[in-house]
């Protein structure tokens, strides 16, 4: 059956079509309460305000860093933004975030944001090299492939793009990865500061490149003969 025979049908609202790829119920409530939600195609409108009413939060609060602010949320029981409170990156990841989850920021708290600053400034401090806290990603397959790899790094050391597109077995993929890089959600936690340039410079970074040498300076004092870059 074809997408324009179906679209027709309900248009028509053809009930000869009932129950072999949709049911017709009396009332929009009638359908909702099943379970149901509009057509995004033949009822724009109310698949507008249906997706509106129902979605669901992301909490989100402010985290000063020492390097810069920050903007730390959670969806559930994830985190899922830990990322630099900078103007100009703001709304792409913004919009992509809640896009991807169907989810509103709402400004808050919770016991995974409690826990992501508390880990925070156990990492600022120095003393805390490996992190816990459960993440979800919002991106494409291959921008989730890089953003996982990235949190095998280890604390104390640096890899460059085109190692990092090798340790996902792409290794012509070098820009794409840096690109994948460049829009990663959640600093720190995956922690793409932990990729520079093969000439050894450290490119890039969403919170600026003084944010990226700081974080990087820091996990160097904390490791004992290590050379960063």
């Amino acid at each position: 059956m074809e997408i324009e025979e179906k679209i027709k049908a309900v248009r028509n609202r053809d009930k000869s079509y009932r129950y072999k790829f949709f049911v017709f119920y009396d009332t929009l409530k009638d359908a909702l309460q099943t379970g149901y939600r509009p057509c995004k195609i033949c009822m724009k409108e109310e698949y507008h305000d249906y997706k509106n009413n129902n979605m669901e939060t992301i909490k989100i609060t402010r985290y000063q860093s020492p390097v810069g602010d920050m903007i730390v949320g959670s969806y559930g029981d994830k985190l899922c933004i830990c990322d630099w409170a900078v103007e100009k990156r703001r709304y792409t990841i913004d919009r992509r975030i809640q896009r991807h989850l169907n989810a509103k920021y709402e400004e808050g708290t919770s016991e995974i944001i409690q826990r992501a600053i508390e880990e925070l400034d156990a990492y600022f401090a120095g003393y805390r090299k490996i992190f816990d806290i459960p993440v979800v990603f919002t991106g494409s397959e291959f921008q989730c492939t890089v953003w996982g790899e990235l949190m095998k790094i280890p604390y104390g050391t640096t890899i460059s793009y085109g190692e990092l597109a090798r340790r996902i077995r792409n290794p012509k993929a070098v820009r794409a990865v840096a690109s994948a890089n460049a829009t990663n959600p959640i600093s720190i936690f995956v922690p793409c500061h932990r990729v520079i340039g093969s000439n050894h410079k450290l490119t890039g970074y969403g919170g600026g490149l003084d944010a990226k040498k700081g974080l990087l300076e820091l996990e160097r004092s904390k490791t004992v003969g290590n050379e960063l870059w």
